[in-house]
Order: C-alpha cells, then structure tokens, then sequence
C-alpha cells in the first residue's frame, strides 16, 4: 500500500483547523477502504489534534443530536450480543424532555439549538441550571448536549415536563415554574462516562445519576425495578428509582467513549446506545 503521508506538512506548523480537515480526510479515507496514512501517522494526527483541541467536533462520529433505537423494536439482549467483548456500560434515567445543544466558544455560551435545528438560545439564557460561562483549557469549541425539562406548577396543572420545555422553546419563553437542564454528554470527549460526568460537575451542569453495570443481568434488574416504579407519562417520577428525574425509560450506554466511537452511528441512532421503555423488550 502506498501512503502520501511525506507529503504531510509537519504537524507543529499546522493550524487546529488544519489539523482537523486533515484528520476528517484520513478518516474518511480509511472508513472506505482506501487509507492514506500509516496507522502510526494516523495516531500521530489524531494525538496532535486531541492536545490542541479535545473537544472539537472533527473527534466526535455523530456530532448531530440523534435519536434513541429503543426496545420496543429492538430487545436489550439482542442489541448487548453484538457488542464486542460484552463491555461494561451505564445506566441512566431517560429523562422526560427535549434534546438540546449548547455550544461555548472559549468558555462561553453563544449557541443552543435543538435536535430538530430550532434555535433555543433565548429560551436557556434563562435556565439558571445552564451556565453562561464555563471555566475550562479549551480553546476554540466545545458542544454539550443534555436534557431541557420543566415542572409543572401544581397537581392541577396536567401538562408534561416534555410539553413545558418543547412550548418554551417553540415559543421562546419560560413558562410554568420555570425550566430545568440536564447534560449527558461532551462532543469528542474519548474517556468514559464517567469523566465525562465529572468534567460535567466541574463546569457547573447537573448532570443525571449513573449505574455502572459489568452484567447484562444487572441491566435488566434496573429496568425492572424502573418498570415496577413507572405510573404513566401524566405522572413521570418514578416511584422506584432516578426518583428525582422525570423519566419516560432508561439509558443503555457503553461505558468506553473509545468503544463508542468505534461502533459509531447509522444514520438515525448512535450504535453504542438503547433506551429501554414502556412496553419493550428486555
């Protein structure tokens, strides 16, 4: 196999867009079957890019907010067996609310939008759970994506966490007794849930509780205990477990963001995630 990787400017003298134009096309190349560079060179890139940059969207496979497959088309145990060596994965509560995307350029919040494309940045400015500064090394872009969710005012009052926070966006107000945020994760971060949840604290997110799960037994024991707890959409905290989320299922995720890279995404659903619902499948 021939390589042009000498023609390579050197890696030092390359701007971090550059840097990421050219890890986009080594990628690409090699998802066809039609490598440019060495896997060393490769690596070489793609550590160079990491260091300068290591949340920029070009490390991410699936930068767009996608949908959940979820277990009423697709069982627990037949998306866990195609997995590769029966990895350790998390368990999340599905919160009951819209996807949103916030982007912060150097520390600051300038960009929220939602999975369908609407801009959201009038409506979380005024979420106090969203900070409008973060302190944070990264220099350039760094996308996090989480759960906008509100509370309805009394026992009266019938409408859905999921309803509040998709009118507030639709409309650009908050409405009810407010809004409530929640982020799940950061755009090209290659670590584990885990630091991901901790890298979340320390920027100021709530961020949701976490089971960590080395047993596809224990996986279904929580979704029994969540389905045991679950009342119906008019009333979405569950009474078992993730008693403080409004939940309409649970998240299935893979623990390794590496892993989840790897397996990447279709077109409409992330492969390394499932949610698990009412009426689905274990």
């Amino acid at each position: 196999m021939v390589y042009y990787e000498e023609a390579l400017p050197p890696l030092f003298s390359m701007s971090i867009a550059a840097l990421a134009a050219e890890y986009l096309k080594a990628e690409n190349a090699y998802r066809i079957g039609e490598p440019i560079m060495s896997d060393c060179k490769f690596d070489e890139l793609q550590d160079r890019l990491r260091r300068v940059a290591p949340y920029h969207s070009a490390l991410s496979g699936d930068v767009v907010m996608l949908s959940l497959v979820n277990n009423r088309y697709r069982s627990f145990d037949e998306w866990y067996v195609e997995l590769p060596d029966r990895p350790t994965v998390v368990v999340q509560p599905k919160i009951d609310g819209i996807s949103i995307g916030l982007r912060y350029f150097n520390g600051e919040l300038k960009e929220a939008q939602t999975r369908k494309g609407r801009c959201a940045f009038d409506v979380v400015q005024l979420v106090p759970s969203i900070p409008k500064h973060i302190k944070t090394s990264v220099t350039g872009m760094l996308e996090i994506h989480g759960e906008l969710w509100g509370i309805p005012k009394d026992s009266k009052d019938k409408r859905t966490p999921q309803s509040i926070a998709a009118v507030s966006s639709r409309y650009r107000r908050v409405s009810g007794s407010g809004l409530l945020f929640c982020a799940y994760r950061i755009i090209g971060s290659l670590g584990d849930e885990s630091r991901t949840n901790e890298d979340l604290r320390r920027f100021g997110f709530e961020v949701p509780d976490t089971i960590v799960c080395t047993k596809p037994a224990e996986v279904r024991k929580i979704y029994a205990q969540w389905l045991k707890g679950f009342e119906g959409s008019r009333q979405p905290f569950n009474k078992e477990i993730f008693r403080g989320w409004p939940t309409d299922g649970v998240v299935c995720k893979v623990y390794d963001q590496k892993l989840q890279r790897k397996l990447g995404a279709t077109k409409e659903a992330p492969r390394w995630a499932i949610a698990l619902k009412k009426n689905g499948r274990a």
